[in-house]
C-alpha cells in the first residue's frame, strides 16, 4: 500500500510518545531521501500495526542510480545517510541499490517470522 507522507505519520505516529520519537526518526529518513533524489521508502516493522507500543519502524530506501557520486561530492545527506547504513545506527534502515534489491527487500519484509512465513501488509512512502 503507497500511502502519502503526512497520513503515515499521522496514522501511524501520533498515538502516544513512542510512536511520536519513532516518527520523528521515519521523517528524518523521507527528508534525506528527497534530498538525495530517492523515489521510494518502504516502512515496516510494528510501527505500522495497531501495537500500543512499537517496537520499532523498520525501512528500506531505494538510493539513487547516482548515489555513489553524490558520495564521491561529499553531498551532506547522502554522506549522512550512508553513515547511518554503515554503522547500522538506527539498525532499522536498509538500503535497495537496484529495483531487484528493492523486490527482495519487498519479499523479505511481506513476511512474517511465523514458521509458516504467513504474507502481510508493508506500507511505501513515494518520494
Amino acid at each position: 500500500m503507497s500511502l502519502p507522507e503526512a497520513e503515515i505519520l499521522f496514522r501511524f505516529g501520533s498515538a502516544n510518545r513512542r510512536r511520536r520519537r519513532l516518527a520523528l526518526r521515519l521523517r528524518r529518513w523521507i527528508v534525506l531521501g528527497r534530498k538525495i533524489g530517492a523515489t521510494r521508502l518502504l516502512v515496516d516493522g510494528s510501527f505500522v500495526t495497531a501495537k500500543a507500543e512499537p517496537h520499532d519502524v523498520d525501512t528500506v530506501i531505494l538510493l539513487p542510480q547516482d548515489f555513489s557520486r553524490q558520495l564521491e561530492q561529499k553531498h551532506a545527506p547522502a554522506l549522512e545517510l550512508e553513515k547511518m547504513l554503515t554503522n547500522r545506527r538506527p539498525e532499522e534502515i536498509f538500503a535497495a541499490e537496484d529495483d531487484t534489491d528493492w523486490e527482495e527487500w519487498v519479499m523479505f519484509f511481506s513476511q512474517t517470522r511465523e514458521i509458516d512465513r504467513r504474507r502481510k501488509g508493508l506500507v511505501e512512502v513515494r518520494l
